[in-house]
């Protein structure tokens, strides 16, 4: 074998354990938010994504490079505003599982075998939402059928300081026009109802959450008639 053969044969190992050597660099495992605190967005379009906690965050490069020796190193942003690296190969996704509500900020960094590296991306901010775990407090549990009492119904989603969309149901059936947080009880016939309302979140409403109260419509006494005693 030459030398020029040998000489070539280095340089290859070299840069392909360089190469190597990005794939492997080392990761931190960063969980939950990277802000919690910050009030949430005003609009979904104010954030790239807008899930539910518990949910996947899943994100891309929006053009992945046709070169064969990138290596994709992602950054996630701690509670304190300071990047930390979670993945770093030829893999151009990134996923992470949410385990709390708040802001999560991402960046990413492109490197290839000749230790080239781009710039850092922009910020790429998704917002998680809670779970929405909403609950009904009902002024009474009875009423009568005849309709000269009612039981008011207040939905609690549980949380102030996000914006909230309502739908009441009355034994499953949506109840046309009742969409605010709270809802008075009609007359209906006796027996047992089933109020529900169903919670979705203003900036996203495929996140819902739904609550159910059972009010009890009791008859009335018939009206009296007075005769003679005797």
């Amino acid at each position: 074998m030459s030398v020029q053969s040998l000489i070539k044969k280095l340089l290859f190992c070299l840069g392909f354990i360089a190469f190597g050597s990005y794939a492997n660099a080392q990761v931190t495992l960063i969980t939950g938010p990277s802000d919690r605190i910050t009030s949430p967005p005003t609009t979904s379009s104010a954030v790239g994504q807008i899930i539910s906690s518990g949910g996947s965050i899943s994100l891309k490069i929006g053009s992945a490079s046709t070169a064969t020796d990138i290596i994709y190193q992602w950054y996630k942003l701690d509670s304190t505003g300071v990047k930390h690296l979670v993945q770093s190969s030829s893999n151009s996704a990134y996923t992470e599982t949410t385990t709390d509500a708040g802001y999560y900020t991402y960046q990413l960094v492109m490197s290839n075998s000749n230790q080239c590296t781009s710039d850092i991306s922009d910020p790429f901010k998704v917002y998680v939402l809670p779970v929405l775990n909403p609950t009904i407090a009902a002024s009474s549990a009875t009423i009568c059928s005849n309709g000269v009492s009612a039981s008011t119904l207040t939905a609690n989603p549980g949380n102030s300081k996000y914006s909230y969309l309502y739908q009441w149901a009355l034994n499953g059936t949506n109840i046309a026009g009742a969409t605010a947080a709270t809802y008075t009880t009609t007359a209906n016939t006796t027996g047992s109802n089933t109020y529900s309302v169903k919670v979705s979140y203003a900036l996203s409403s495929t996140n819902t959450g739904t609550a159910s109260q059972i009010i009890n419509i009791v008859p009335v006494p018939t009206k009296p008639a007075i005769s003679v005693g005797q």
